[in-house]
């Protein structure tokens, strides 16, 4: 399947990091939508598919931890990978993401090769 066939939802509360992360995921092909808030997300989700989500962990209302549980515990969202894309990428988070569902945790400002080989890695 071609990149441009995957669709991929960005969850973040941060415009700049929107437009960063869709930026290099569509210079590489892939389609990808933004999400400013877990309620969004969800939304979007109900109404198309997605392949891969990129989640921020500190976002209002609805943090992105209960985001992750709430989507592992929804049967039809399950399957779809989670990449954490944090600001507070610490250890302990990252164990605790991974506990949730998550693939992968990348810690803000991202290092941007590895970042696009995780997902590669996704989708192979």
């Amino acid at each position: 399947m071609a990149n441009s066939e995957k669709k991929i939802l960005i969850v973040d509360d941060s415009t700049t990091n929107q437009v960063l992360l869709e930026a290099i995921l569509e210079e590489e092909g892939y389609s990808a939508q933004t999400a400013f808030g877990a309620v969004d997300a969800l939304r979007l989700m109900e109404k198309n598919h997605f392949d891969l989500v990129l989640l921020d962990l500190l976002m209002p209302q609805v943090s992105g931890f209960d985001f992750l549980k709430k989507v592992k515990a929804t049967s039809a969202f399950a399957n779809i990978p989670v990449i954490v894309v944090s600001a507070v990428g610490s250890p302990e988070n990252e164990e605790l993401v991974k506990t949730l569902g998550a693939r992968s945790l990348f810690s803000k400002p991202i290092d941007i090769p590895l970042f696009l080989e995780e997902i590669k890695t996704v989708f192979a």
